[in-house]
């Protein structure tokens, strides 16, 4: 390999992958290792080749992978492998354990077993070595398989290739602050006219402030020193139009701004909420609710403040200082040579705090997002927390993560607390030059009192914006890594995208096959294998089988929350990844085993699916689910809230609105999942009423576990361990003497020993 190969490599090692050898280790390395060979990882490794506990010690080099072995105070080799003769790596997951695999050509040998311990290190030590192989990113992926998040998640940078941290999928290292701002300046296209005009009052401002200084000049020179009482007036009316235009102008300018800020702010989170509504299940699986919600929120209000205000006073800052250096040199060269003095130290310890307070913020979003994350847990879980008496434990949670969040801002406030002092210091400092120098000038009759007393002026007004750079850096750091978190989530690619020319079922007949289908959630672990069955349109089919067996993962992959791996889910002949997402959708029900109602009346819960539903509809879909005579004995009938999650109704009462709601979209596909389990034997005869009308000249999708249920299916399908058992209907299935038979015997027998 190459020096700057090395280097690259170099990026991606940190120290705990370059462990320390025993003694015995060490001897057998130095033997195998030749001369001019390059040491780059060595990792103590606790799984033999058999599974059991053991000591192994994996060595990597320029040249070679081999894993070491102790033996009687010494050390053996156990595997060599060159590298130039590996193809590409493999890293695999067991139970409790993992192995990290080398293929060469078509043969494929296991370099070393490890732990749960050790994995976050093995996986490091996987990216390192498809570098050192310059392997390529999709060669892998069909080894590894997708996961219900889509690919694997990437742990390292691409391009530079740190660690990424595990809150996020941007390399903080990458991310480009230039392109972050030139982003964010484009939400203001919309709006140009309306920035222009902020931009020109913002000029128009900064010219006025700079007048006041002029009239003091001349209230010296012209006025006190002549004794010129008419220009004492003039003075005086002047500076009095000065602050009340400034004033008005001031106020108008502001109000527009904020306008500005809360209008494209109002744009980015409307984005960034429909992007969301985009994203796969993947995505949501991965992120906790209070991290997303921190970005839709305490981000994008972050952002506002920047868009509003900062960006713009960057920009006058920006164009006032030239301007009042060139005031101050014309004004007087020497006394302006003094006053600049300052300003390296000002520039240096600005870019010094700006590089430490970016690092210190980050972590304090990091603590904002893992708080509104525990809020997001405890809060809709409050009564198992009650339930489990756990309420000492969750407060203890809060206060810790509380307490770290404390920690971090606190720190922040370290920095903060000892910049702006010292920026001050410095300056005032610089102020002592200029008026020493300065009074001796006009003691010595060099200059003017008026001359003095306005350079002054100008002079705070430079130091000013020199000063507000440092907080404008502030500000930008909180925009930036603001910015950081919502493009990350706007980045974010859908899982499932829709094919591009997808086509759009107008009404579909409802025929479904699974072709040889095969899915898993993480990679080694099939949840289905080899899945193949036909639905025929307007079909009940039964899914059946132990838990974990795969039932409820079928029917996802059939709404196309996630993809198949390898097969086909055909609906009318047409593969589903070839069919437009919100087409598809808007033609499947499904009907819950806890059944979600949003915070809302019963009515608009029933009308989900469809807004514009009549009150006619609405009442004939609850009449249909048994659910009309419940609901007209609530307080406010069918405007009566439901609370949060539906949480003011009964399990029942919930499971029949949510079937109203499915009866109510009319769909030619439906799906029932455990939909009678969780309640009582006269709520479920309703319930099983309301189902019966809801399932006709439809094609049903059943979960049950209660395999009486099931009795009127066209088809049961029986899943064992992800792959199909039998399929035959009820009848045929009994007879059969298999999966499904014994099943039933089982809940039969166990019937009987509740009734007794």
């Amino acid at each position: 390999m190459t020096d700057a190969e090395l280097q690259e490599i170099d990026k991606l090692l940190d120290r705990d992958l370059q462990q320390e050898l025993p003694a015995p280790i060490e001897a057998a390395v130095c033997a195998l290792v030749g001369e001019g060979e390059r040491r780059l990882i060595s990792l103590h490794a606790d799984i033999t080749p058999s599974g059991e506990y053991g000591d192994r010690w994996f060595l990597v080099t320029d040249r070679r992978l081999a894993t070491l072995a102790p033996e009687n105070g010494s050390a053996r080799v156990e595997v060599d492998v060159p590298l130039d003769e590996v193809k590409r790596f493999r890293l695999r997951d067991f139970i409790g354990s993992g192995s990290l695999e080398a293929v060469k050509g078509s043969e494929s040998v296991e370099l070393v077993r490890f732990s749960r311990s050790v994995a976050p290190q093995m996986s490091r030590i996987y990216h390192v070595l498809r570098r050192l192989a310059a392997e390529d990113d999709q060669a892998e992926e069909g080894d590894r398989g997708r996961g219900s998040h889509g690919p694997p998640r990437a742990t390292r940078c691409p391009e530079c290739g740190r660690a990424l941290p595990r809150w996020s999928e941007v390399c903080p290292f990458c991310m480009k602050r230039g392109q972050l701002l030139a982003r964010l300046i484009v939400y203001l296209n919309p709006y140009r006219a309306y920035a222009i005009i902020g931009f020109l009052s913002s000029l128009l401002l900064t010219v006025l402030n700079l007048l006041p200084a002029y009239a003091t000049r001349y209230l010296f020179d012209g006025v006190i020193r002549p004794r010129y009482l008419p220009g004492l007036w003039i003075v005086v009316w002047s500076l009095l139009g000065i602050y009340v235009v400034r004033t008005v102008i001031g106020m108008g300018r502001g109000y527009m701004m904020e306008w500005l800020g809360g209008r494209v702010v109002l744009d980015m989170r409307t984005e960034l909420y429909d992007h969301l509504q985009m994203l796969s299940l993947g995505f949501f699986s991965r992120k906790q609710t209070g991290q997303i919600m921190s970005r839709v929120t305490n981000d994008i209000m972050r952002l506002q403040y920047f868009i509003a205000d900062g960006l713009q006073q960057i920009i006058i800052n920006l164009l006032t200082i030239p301007v009042i250096f060139i005031m101050l040199f014309a004004a007087n060269p020497k006394l302006a040579a003094l006053t600049l003095l300052p300003t390296p130290l000002i520039a240096a310890g600005t870019y010094w705090f700006g590089v430490l307070i970016h690092r210190v913020y980050q972590k304090v979003w990091r603590r904002w997002a893992g708080l509104s994350a525990a809020l997001a847990d405890s809060i809709p879980g409050i009564r198992v927390v009650k339930s489990f008496a756990q309420e000492d434990r969750e407060s203890a949670r809060f206060r810790t993560r509380s307490g770290e969040l404390f920690a971090q801002e606190l720190n922040a406030a370290k920095l903060w607390t000892v910049f702006f002092p010292a920026i001050g210091l410095i300056t005032s400092v610089g102020s002592l030059v200029v008026y020493g120098y300065g009074g001796l000038q006009v003691l010595l009759g060099v200059t003017t009192m008026g001359t003095l007393v306005m350079f002054t002026q100008l002079m705070w007004q430079f130091y000013g914006p020199v000063q507000a750079l440092g907080d404008m850096n502030h500000r930008v750091q909180h925009a930036l890594t603001a910015a950081e978190r919502v493009f990350e989530v706007l980045d974010t690619a859908a899982e499932i995208p829709n094919a591009p020319g997808s086509i759009v079922l107008p009404r579909m007949d409802g025929r479904v096959e699974f072709r040889n289908v095969s899915f898993s959630y993480e990679p080694g672990k099939p949840v289905l294998t080899n899945i193949s069955f036909v639905g025929e349109a307007g079909e009940m089919i039964g899914l059946v089988g132990p838990s974990g067996a795969g039932k409820s993962t079928l029917v996802q992959l059939l709404s196309r929350f996630y993809d198949v791996e390898a097969g086909e889910v055909l609906i009318d002949g047409i593969d589903v990844r070839e069919l437009s997402l919100r087409s598809l959708r808007q033609q499947i029900g499904v009907v819950l085993q806890e059944p979600f109602l949003f915070h809302g009346t019963v009515a608009e819960n029933i009308c989900y699916g469809v807004p514009d539903a009549d009150p006619e509809e609405i009442v004939a879909a609850a009449k249909a689910a048994n659910a009309h005579d419940f609901i007209v004995n609530l307080p406010h009938g069918y405007d009566t809230m439901t609370g949060e999650r539906g949480q003011l109704m009964s399990g029942g009462e919930r499971q029949r609105v949510s079937i109203a709601r499915a009866i109510l979209k009319n769909p030619r596909i439906l799906i029932l999942d455990e939909a009678t389990s969780s309640v009582d034997t006269e709520t479920e005869m309703l319930i099983q009423q309301a189902l019966e009308r809801l399932v006709e000249h439809r094609t049903t999708f059943a979960i049950a576990h209660r395999l009486s249920t099931l009795r009127k299916a066209d088809k049961i399908v029986v899943l064992e361990r992800g792959r199909v058992a039998e399929i035959g209907s009820h009848d045929e299935l009994l007879v059969s003497d298999g999966l499904y038979s014994r099943l039933c015997k089982l809940q039969s027998e166990l019937s009987k020993v509740r009734v007794w």
